[in-house]
């Protein structure tokens, strides 16, 4: 039995060796070394541990926020082929301004509903079918009349208001596609024109050839690469370029310069905590601008303050947004001045942006 044991041993010794010491004979058309294993056939060779492999990439293909040795989260997106994610973004203003003895006060709500779904994920790409869902808008005028549509609901009796709920409604149903990578970058878009030019022709029986011509202008202005990339970009790709601890922050600085208006924008995000199957970022920022210029005579001086806070919800297995809510709040002072003559204008805003 003692020596039955021991040509056991020996034996496990030998095939351990066998894999330790295996001779490389070429590579493969991935470039993977090519071995002779202890049957005689030629395979690629594995070099770390199987199950180790396994577990990472089951893991990683689990989750869209990855733990790193040191505590750290890497943040990524990690849809899924065949699943469909939902974007729905409501902003909602309200505008008290003051202009002498003069008050006006009005409120806006705008909605836009998107569905995005995978169509495909190649590496760390994600081919999304993007597909417009509805859209809304309600108007408060200082005089208390109200304007609204959606494009869910009946054709407004009203007809201004009418041929803002018809265009609209042509593109309700169309898609485009989009290629984003895993950090929400978008690589590439396409079909918009395709989008464009079949709104036109459901159109044509609704406006005259000079009101058609508007029309193209204006979606042409909202519904070209650049406004689509800005507009996912500004609100989708929110994730910090480094690995982040929970309790650290991140920050965007930007110089603003637009003719005579100068000034700085600046926003902060906290990686706040991971509960609930989510995670959860806050934000605040703030922006401050300022300008002046003389126009016929008249001399005008503005500025502006800003400040922004909220959060954002991240589920923890996409990385797909749960929920926004981000709420700007602005003060703006504004000066004409012609010789003795001067006027002041002064006004309050608040902003409520809401994503899902």
């Amino acid at each position: 039995m003692r020596k039955s044991l021991i040509i056991l041993m020996t034996f496990g010794f030998i095939i351990a060796c066998k894999k330790e010491d295996q001779k490389v004979v070429g590579t493969n058309e991935n470039g993977e070394k090519l071995v002779v294993n202890e049957t005689g056939d030629t395979i690629a060779l594995i070099e770390n541990d199987s199950l180790q492999t396994s577990e990472n990439t089951s893991n990683e293909s689990n989750s869209a926020l990855i733990k790193n040795e040191d505590e750290s989260y890497t943040f990524r997106y990690n849809l899924k082929k065949g699943e469909t994610y939902p974007f729905l973004l409501k902003t909602k203003q309200t505008q008290s301004m003051k202009s002498g003895d003069q008050s006006l006060n009005l409120t806006s709500e705008r909605t836009v509903e998107f569905d995005y779904f995978v169509e495909d994920v190649v590496k760390n790409v994600f081919k999304l079918k993007a597909t417009f869902k509805g859209f809304s808008e309600n108007f408060k005028a200082p005089t208390g009349q109200s304007m609204s549509y959606n494009t869910s609901a009946a054709k407004p009796t009203d007809k201004d208001v009418a041929q803002s709920w018809t265009i609209y409604k042509s593109i309700i149903g169309q898609s485009f596609q989009m290629e984003v990578d895993d950090k929400g970058k978008v690589v590439s878009v396409n079909g918009l024109n395709t989008v464009i030019s079949n709104a036109l022709s459901k159109l044509k029986s609704e406006f005259n050839t000079e009101e058609q011509n508007m029309i193209k202008e204006l979606l042409n202005a909202s519904l070209n690469n650049d406004a689509i990339k800005s507009q996912f970009e500004e609100t989708l790709n929110i994730f910090p370029e480094k690995n982040m601890k929970i309790g650290e922050q991140w920050s965007d600085s930007q110089n603003i310069s637009e003719g005579p208006v100068k000034g700085t924008n600046k926003v902060t995000r906290t990686f706040k905590s991971l509960n609930d199957g989510k995670a959860k970022i806050t934000v605040d920022g703030t922006q401050n601008v300022s300008g002046s210029e003389t126009q016929q005579g008249v001399t005008m001086n503005m500025n502006s303050k800003s400040s922004i806070s909220g959060f954002v919800d991240l589920d923890m297995e996409t990385g797909w947004i749960q929920k926004v809510n981000i709420t700007k709040k602005e003060t703006m002072n504004t000066t004409y001045q012609k010789g003795d003559q001067k006027e002041t204008e002064s006004g309050i805003s608040t902003t409520v942006t809401t994503v899902n």
